[in-house]
């Protein structure tokens, strides 16, 4: 089996056949799905993420959120992951992380429990649940934490994966959502 860090470098590179429309498309396709999902109708309180290029654009689902339930953002404190409740104009206030990744202003500390859904990005999924991060463990760590949580990871087609390295720290997720389908694992 490959390494974590060449499957990386291969998945950016596969990203690059690909037109932006291609994206817009598959990302909107994958947007509506989560909307109309039993996990998100139910979920009281959105875990969202804001999306760097390489993941889908899921905007729309947070402008959704932000209106009909809480939404909460991660922000990297150290090699902790912890998330936030946000309020509308949230957008008009991210800085980027010292890894690129817009975060929101430190303000209430967002705790799952049974009525919310946590949205976890990666660069690829596996139909079991399996995940490739960027390969700082923010998420996996969270996710130990709270191990009943409902989880669903997020993808493009061609970063959904046949196989992927695991170790024993990384965590899954209970759901893939991927070109509009949602695969329960």
């Amino acid at each position: 089996m490959q390494t974590k860090e060449k499957i990386r470098s291969q998945l950016k590179q596969q990203a690059k056949k690909f037109s932006p429309t291609y994206f817009i498309l598959e990302d909107r396709a994958s947007v509506d799905a989560l909307l109309d999902c039993p996990s998100y109708r139910r979920c009281s309180l959105l875990f969202g993420f804001s999306p760097l290029a390489s993941e889908v654009d899921i905007s729309f689902v947070l402008e959704e959120a932000i209106k009909h339930k809480k939404l909460a953002l991660p922000r990297c404190i150290g090699d902790t992951l912890e998330f936030q409740l946000v309020e509308e104009g949230w957008d008009e206030h991210v800085k980027p992380s010292s890894l690129g990744v817009l975060e929101p202003p430190a303000g209430a500390r967002a705790i799952p429990d049974r009525q919310s859904l946590i949205l976890v990005p990666a660069m690829a999924y596996t139909l079991q649940g399996d995940r490739l991060g960027r390969g700082k463990g923010y998420y996996d760590r969270y996710l130990r934490v709270y191990p009943e949580a409902r989880t669903m990871g997020i993808c493009r087609s061609y970063q959904l994966q046949k196989k992927l390295p695991t170790e024993s720290w990384d965590m899954r997720v209970r759901e893939v959502l991927c070109n509009g389908f949602i695969y329960r694992t």
